[in-house]
């Protein structure tokens, strides 16, 4: 009886995911993704005005990228004046972009200069979009107009926005209750007393001021009889929960993880800042009209931007708001733009800043995402900074057109893997070879494949010249086809065969699965499923459960109806026996420790857990993951796993014999033998 309960569980789950695919596919036809291309962009450069954190720590610490002090002097040639004056100007431009860029793509920003030879990534983009009879050429017949000065901004584009809003950095949060306010009411965001303030108000008006209106030892919510948070930084975000979250003017559905003014606060005490400084993510949060907000996760520790709150406030705030969200969209899911910037406040040193802190980066990314699905929130664009580069101009990538269909990859046959050797010529798992896949990550989430795919830096994984030489499964969110559809145009049509697309960070966003609710799980699988079977996406390449560690049985079963084909699961959340069917799909672990450092330690961990499972009974796969690693380091791991002697025999650094044939292959070919190998024993 339990076991066909089940089953009708899964048939009805199955049946309302089919159902609510075909209404996201009628309101797609309905409300078409995309607009007829502009037939001119304007482009302003901004790179003087952006500070490469990456770079620039690596200068200062010889390379230790984690190790910058907030004490470090400015970089060459600026003061903490000009950078405070840098910041408010790439604040005010990235918010009135989103203003100006509503209704079609007006404005473009260049923010990193060229870089090893290439182009920066807002120009690499550019010019790709304008590429001419090419998928992703978009742009192609478009007139190029560069604006030379903030003053020619101005007279171009302030006719367009209604004014401004001013935000206290005495109340650094102010920066994102404006941010908020700017969506809802097009105004441009402005810091109060700001060097550009006479130049910015000979354009424009202040329309609202966020000066001083919240006040240390308040009683209560300013024009509110709610009782204060006893936090200035609380009231604040309950005030704009009361006004534009409850009441239905912000947009629900999109919530904004974004650093606050803390990076002004910095500028003004004579320090400098660790990271990214969330300005130019801004501008799809202003045009989508979403709600901005900067608050700990932990309830265990003060945070340092906010010492004299009551202990537990800003996370209390927080699920606060994530409620009043959900309650607004009627528990539907919400698209969580930003992360957390733990680097700046809320982890503990070195990669944090927060010399208070007893919590590692990883704990408030798994912690935030988490609760975020509590309330039905996924991770879709995050931001702040991946070496160097910030995520911007998303107000203008959104209006390319998306990728057309794709069919899902074939899995070879048997007498083509009895070809390679892989099967023995009866049918069985070959003896002689160690079969292993490489997963790509993490471009589960915009930022990433916005940044790190273009020809900028060094690791740039898409243009390496290795690419094409040795099988991958690349780990593309095609979800991200909302906000990036020519980017996913181009990476699709620019893929070798040996390039495959697989799943990432547990469907199409990255959420934590069983954080969700029932009803929200539905509709993620719901949401997923179209995108999977629009793209052909049938492997889960890297199932993720976060914070909720041994993920439920019943959920990894939900997701075989979404990648039938083969499903690999974070190995400190699997639970035995693995590898194994998962109803008729087969899974395998991935491991937690990931490919880095050297090829040559890559390859020793490769062997290292080589050994571990054969010690355990194992089977002969292993499923790796990378971040953020070029194909040029992956490919030369595979080759030092071949180094052989003059027998043919595979040896390491040491001489000594490492099992033959270390065999790389797609994910296909791996769940093709996976699948074969757990039906014959």
């Amino acid at each position: 009886m339990k076991n066909f309960r089940f089953k009708y569980t899964l048939l009805l789950s199955l049946i309302i995911i089919l159902l609510m695919t075909t209404i996201f596919k009628l309101w797609l036809f309905l409300f078409p993704s995309s607009s007829p291309p502009p037939t001119q962009l304007y482009l302003f450069d901004v790179t003087d005005l952006h500070v490469n954190h990456y770079e620039y720590c690596l200068e200062l610490t010889d390379g230790e990228k984690d190790r910058c002090s907030v004490d470090d002097l400015p970089p060459t040639g600026k003061t903490y004046q000009d950078l405070l004056r840098d910041y408010d100007t790439i604040i005010f431009l990235s918010t009135m972009q989103g203003i100006v860029n509503r209704d079609e793509p007006r404005l473009y920003l260049s923010h990193i200069l060229p870089h090893g030879g290439g182009v920066g990534v807002d120009m690499f983009w550019l010019e790709k979009y304008q590429e001419v009879n090419k998928p992703y050429g978009w742009l192609a017949n478009i007139e190029i107009i560069e604006l030379e000065t903030l003053e020619e901004v101005l007279d171009m584009f302030a006719p367009m926005v209604k004014g401004v809003v001013l935000w206290d950095e005495t109340v650094p949060a102010t920066l994102n209750v404006a941010t908020t306010i700017a969506g809802v009411e097009d105004l441009a965001v402005l810091r109060n007393e700001s060097a550009i303030t006479n130049k910015i108000l000979s354009h424009l008006t202040v329309k609202k001021s966020l000066v001083g209106l919240f006040q240390p030892n308040a009683t209560t919510i300013p024009d509110s009889d709610t009782p204060s948070t006893d936090s200035t930084k609380g009231d604040a975000y309950i005030w704009a929960k009361e006004n534009y979250l409850d009441t239905g003017l912000a947009n629900a559905g999109l919530l904004a993880y974004l650093e606050d003014g803390w990076p002004a606060v910095r500028y003004s005490n004579q320090q400098m800042t660790r990271g990214g400084v969330y300005a130019l993510e801004r501008d799809y949060v202003v045009q989508q009209h979403g709600f901005s907000f900067d608050l700990s996760i932990w309830d265990d520790e003060i945070p340092m931007d906010d010492p004299n709150q009551p202990l537990g406030t800003d996370a209390k705030i927080m699920e606060i708001l994530l409620e009043s969200a959900s309650n607004q969209i009627n528990g539907d899911l919400i698209k969580i733009w930003g992360f957390i910037p733990w680097y700046e406040k809320y982890a503990a040193p070195p990669a944090g800043a927060n010399p208070n802190s007893i919590h590692h980066p990883i704990e408030g990314e798994w912690a935030s995402n988490w609760l975020f699905a509590k309330y039905g929130g996924y991770l879709q664009g995050a931001g702040g900074d991946v070496l160097g580069v910030s995520l911007s101009n998303v107000s203008v990538h959104k209006f390319a057109p998306w990728p057309k269909s794709r069919p899902t990859p074939k899995s070879p046959t048997e007498q083509e893997l009895i070809n390679l050797e892989y099967l023995t010529p009866d049918g069985h798992i070959s003896p002689n070879h160690t079969f292993l896949v490489f997963y790509m990550g993490d471009y589960d989430v915009i930022h990433t494949s916005h940044s790190l795919m273009a020809n900028y830096h060094a690791r740039h994984p898409w243009l390496d010249e290795k690419r094409g030489d040795i099988p991958l499964a690349w780990g593309f969110n095609p979800g991200m086809v909302e906000e990036i559809p020519a980017m996913m145009t181009y990476f699709y049509s620019t893929q070798t065969n040996n390039d495959y697309f697989v799943g990432a960070n547990t469907g199409a966003g990255y959420v934590n699965p069983d954080g969700l609710s029932r009803i929200a799980f539905l509709r993620w699988l719901g949401r997923s499923k179209y995108y999977y079977s629009r793209y052909g996406y049938d492997i889960m390449g890297f199932l993720l459960n976060g914070d909720g560690a041994m993920m439920s049985q019943k959920r990894i079963s939900a997701f075989t109806y979404i990648t039938p084909k083969g499903i690999l699961s974070l190995d400190i959340q699997t639970d035995e026996p693995y590898p194994r069917f998962q109803n008729d799909t087969p899974l395998a672990a991935i491991g937690i420790d990931a490919l880095g450092g050297s090829p040559d330690s890559s390859a020793e961990l490769i062997h290292r857990i080589y050994l571990k499972n054969m010690s355990e009974g194992r089977p002969p796969f292993l499923a790796f993951r990378s971040t953020f690693l070029s194909t040029n380091f992956v490919w030369h791991v595979r080759e030092r796993l071949n180094v052989h002697d003059a027998e043919g025999r595979i040896i390491d650094e040491n001489g000594e014999v490492i099992h033959p044939n270390y065999t790389v292959v797609d994910p296909y070919t791996f769940f093709a033998l996976l699948e074969r190998w757990l039906e014959t024993n």
